[in-house]
C-alpha cells in the first residue's frame, strides 16, 4: 500500500455505510425473489396459452373434416 493516502472514516459513518449495504443486498434478493415469482407465473401462463393453442386446433381441424364431410354429397347417402 506504498504510495496510496489513508482514508479515516467516523465509525458511526462507517456503520451507518454497512447498514446501507445490508439494506441494498436485502433489496436485490428481494428484487431477485419477485423476478423469480414472475419467471414461475410466466412459466405457467405460456403452458396454459399452449394448452388453449392446442385445443383451438384441435377444435380447427374438427371443424374442417365437418366441412369436408358435408362438402361431399356422395358420403350423405
Amino acid at each position: 500500500m506504498e504510495g496510496e493516502a489513508q482514508v479515516f472514516v467516523k465509525i458511526e459513518d462507517y456503520k451507518d455505510v454497512l447498514d446501507v449495504l445490508d439494506l441494498i443486498k436485502g433489496k436485490v434478493e428481494q428484487a431477485k425473489k419477485t423476478l423469480s415469482n414472475i419467471n414461475q407465473i410466466k412459466r405457467e401462463e405460456d403452458s396454459e396459452l399452449d394448452s388453449w393453442n392446442s385445443t383451438l386446433d384441435e377444435l380447427e381441424q374438427k371443424v374442417d373434416d365437418i366441412g369436408d364431410f358435408l362438402s361431399e354429397p356422395e358420403r350423405l347417402r
